[in-house]
């Protein structure tokens, strides 16, 4: 079995990135080799924008003359192979889909036996957050949409210490009058200030509100709680409040 794996496993040196799931290498014998990555797609759309995006993304992740590994998922034939890139024992084509900036090709997803779960839950959760090419399907969902709900509005002060609570900066909450009982962030706003949310902590509630999206500082200029992927986490999502009532 171990002789089998070795002869799945390619170390070679890369020479350059063609784009966002296609890279060019030397094995250890200087033979020139070309490698879709396995697994993933580089894009869910045909924006031009959001290629250009994640060829830069794998090109600052794989530099020329970077050492890597390459799990071959097909013989190499005529100088080209299918295969999962590994750089310091990290596969390369699951963490272009944790950052959003590759989906999961279900269909050949049983190539990467190994990490499929990984990799199914790393697009969930960079489509969940809004991350990479999940950002613009997300903003739309969410982007200028006054939306009315009922429920209990909480207060939670946030203590005088370091958390990310107190990063986010979240304060107000509304348990809605769902099944489902969501929690969503309120934001005071022009029409409806800090100290008019706290007069209702605690009442039944009637909220028109419009969703705004997050700001990342960048990590050197501010000091943030880091992701997965390196940047700062987003502060200041939430639904900003454009009116309030109290329900008897």
């Amino acid at each position: 079995m171990m002789d089998l794996l070795e002869l799945m496993l390619v170390l070679a040196i890369v020479v350059g990135v063609v784009d966002g799931n296609t890279i060019l290498v030397k094995d250890n014998t200087g033979q020139p080799i070309t490698v879709k990555l396995a697994c993933i797609n580089p894009s869910k759309t045909t924006n031009r924008q959001v290629n250009l995006v994640t060829t830069q993304r794998l090109k600052q992740l794989l530099p020329p003359q970077s050492s890597i590994v390459i799990k071959n998922i097909e013989p190499v034939n005529n100088g080209r192979t299918l295969g999962e890139v590994f750089l310091d024992n990290r596969s390369v084509n699951l963490l272009l889909v944790q950052e959003g900036n590759a989906v999961v090709d279900k269909p050949s997803l049983s190539n990467c036996y190994e990490n499929q779960i990984q990799y199914l839950i790393g697009e969930a959760n960079a489509k969940n957050k809004g991350l990479g090419l999940w950002q613009q399907s997300k903003k739309s969902m969410n982007e200028s949409k006054t939306s009315t709900w009922r429920g209990k509005l909480i207060y939670e002060e946030i203590p005088p210490v370091m958390s990310t609570r107190a990063y986010e900066g979240n304060e107000f909450f509304l348990i809605t009058n769902s099944p489902k009982q969501n929690r969503l962030v309120l934001r005071p706003s022009i029409r409806v200030s800090h100290s008019q949310l706290q007069s209702f902590n605690n009442q039944q509630v009637e909220i028109t509100a419009v969703h705004v999206a997050g700001t990342r500082p960048a990590p050197n200029e501010s000091a943030c709680p880091i992701e997965f992927n390196g940047q700062c986490m987003p502060q200041g999502e939430g639904y900003q409040v454009l009116s309030i009532v109290q329900l008897k």
